[in-house]
């Protein structure tokens, strides 16, 4: 007997202090500069969630677990999304807008039940219990969403990054006086380069400050290095021109 309760005193405070960790992390989510407004409403929803989680007193564990869920769904939204800054893509914003509001109806759903006498709460015990996994199956799929909604938009991202520098590149050929014969070497290597085959003069063709330190590597797999390098000498001082 005393075993018994020993376990469940510990099984409590193991509980309790992991409330506290994810509340102090939704907390700092909340107060960081670089979140988005969309999320840090999100958190002040979700803190609300599992606050009346913890005063079900119906199918308590289920809607433990819903807020569970939701709380780690803003954790993984905000590693996923912290370098983009308060700014995302539009369908990324959508998505998470959406998670929003279902964090919203839960809220609403919870305190629905907290307001509910027993009687009430027993003869609608099993509508509680399909509508708390019917909650868990929507926030799986919209965390699929704005998961498929931002592996989408990096592709996009990165699709434009590339047409822009593809655009830089033409008109630094345009005004680097070489011979066909060379801007078609250089093109091949900056493909070469963006493909990961080479690092030699990479610090030419990939985006950073023209007017930097150089850091190529030389990478003597490349025929004629020296040329290549003499080439990349003449690219960089054309890629001053056309940003000055």
């Amino acid at each position: 007997m005393l075993s018994r309760m020993r376990r469940r005193i510990s099984s409590v405070r193991i509980t309790s202090d992991a409330l506290a960790v994810t509340r102090l992390t939704l907390n700092a989510i909340q107060a960081s500069t670089d979140a988005f407004p969309p999320l840090k409403s999100s958190v002040s929803v979700v803190l609300v969630i599992m606050e009346l989680s913890q005063k079900a007193k119906l199918n308590k564990k289920g809607c433990e677990h819903i807020a569970e869920r939701s709380a780690q769904l803003v954790q993984d939204i905000w590693r996923q999304t912290k370098d983009f800054g308060v700014v995302l893509p539009e369908e990324v914003e959508r998505s998470v807008t959406k998670i929003e509001n279902l964090f919203k109806e839960i809220e609403s759903f919870f305190g629905g039940i907290e307001t509910e006498n027993a009687w009430e709460r027993f003869i609608r015990q099993d509508l509680h219990k399909s509508q708390v996994a019917e909650y868990g199956r929507l926030l799986d799929e919209a965390m699929m969403h704005f998961s498929f909604n931002l592996e989408l938009s990096i592709h996009r991202l990165h699709m434009e990054s590339v047409a822009a520098d593809e655009k830089r590149h033409v008109a630094v050929l345009t005004v680097s006086q070489m011979s066909e014969s060379e801007r078609l070497l250089l093109t091949q290597i900056r493909g070469d380069v963006h493909m990961g085959k080479y690092v030699l003069a990479s610090f030419f063709f990939l985006d950073h400050d023209p007017s930097g330190p150089s850091r190529g590597c030389v990478n003597t797999s490349i025929p004629d290095t020296a040329a290549v390098l003499r080439l990349s000498c003449r690219y960089r001082r054309s890629m001053l021109c056309t940003a000055s």
